[in-house]
């Protein structure tokens, strides 16, 4: 099993930095709901409801490495035209 770091950083309550292996991450948001822009480029919200733990989370776009692979192939489309 690998070992983890995270720290966060709150500021007035309702953003948050958030600093891990795998880079920097802002979050901001109110008790139930908040949006945190990750590292690898993508979206998180997450709603729950406080103090008992539930939680719903869906996450959207694409991680930067995904991004580059397809650039890449639609680079590569283009230039056999």
């Amino acid at each position: 099993m690998g070992f983890r770091f995270r720290k966060s950083i709150d500021v007035l309550g309702l953003f948050r930095i958030n600093f891990s292996k795998s880079g920097i991450s802002f979050s901001y948001g109110l008790p139930g709901y908040r949006v945190t822009k990750m590292a690898n480029g993508q979206t998180r919200k997450t709603v729950s409801i406080p103090g008992t733990g539930v939680s719903h989370v869906t996450t959207s776009g694409k991680t930067k490495k995904a991004k580059a692979a397809e650039e890449k192939k639609t680079k590569k489309v283009a230039s056999k035209k």
